[in-house]
């Protein structure tokens, strides 16, 4: 009785494994094929990005002082954000200024053109790299890691969402069929 209770324990066992009940995940596929897929960045994605060293006025480094701050850990960088005014017609804009503690007369201006109305994420990854977030509309974004240093990019790709890609895709098919039928 022992061992066909035992084995019992183990065939469910097993069975909860192979199903990946235990472990989280499933051997039946999703109905929904989500999918973000990456690439090398566009040309329009490319031209939509400026970086440039540049030299405040006084009056300008005021005006910066006045927004909130985004510090590295150890706080020698930190960056502004100045936001569109979303509120207006676009194409909006939004440049970010990244300060060295060491020279903060001059500074990295990073503008973000004719971006769309979501906000813009960044983050520090260290002292002197800062990953951006750049969405140009509700299924499209740029993701980069500049080194502030030099100016580069260390990482950049182009984003895009499939499944509201597909999703639309299907509704503007479904409207043409509709129209045709009439």
């Amino acid at each position: 009785m022992r061992s066909t209770a035992r084995h019992t324990l183990k065939v469910l066992a097993l069975a909860l494994v192979w199903s990946g009940g235990l472990l989280g995940c499933t051997t039946v596929p999703s109905p929904r094929q989500d999918a973000v897929l990456y690439s090398t960045p566009s040309g329009a994605s490319l031209q939509k990005i400026k970086i440039k060293r540049i030299p405040l006025t006084g009056e300008q480094l005021a005006e910066l002082a006045s927004l909130p701050k985004d510090n590295t850990e150890f706080n020698s960088r930190w960056l502004v954000e100045e936001k569109p005014d979303t509120r207006r017609a676009g194409p909006w804009d939004t440049r970010l200024y990244i300060f060295d503690s060491a020279d903060t007369n001059r500074c990295v201006r990073v503008e973000l053109l004719d971006q769309a109305s979501y906000e813009i994420r960044h983050a520090w990854l260290n002292e002197k790299m800062l990953f951006i977030a750049v969405p140009w509309g509700r299924m499209a974004w740029t993701d980069f890691v500049l080194d502030t240093e030099t100016l580069r990019f260390v990482y950049i790709e182009d984003g895009v969402y499939i499944r509201e890609l597909e999703s639309q895709e299907g509704r503007e098919s479904q409207k043409t069929f509709e129209s045709r039928k009439k």
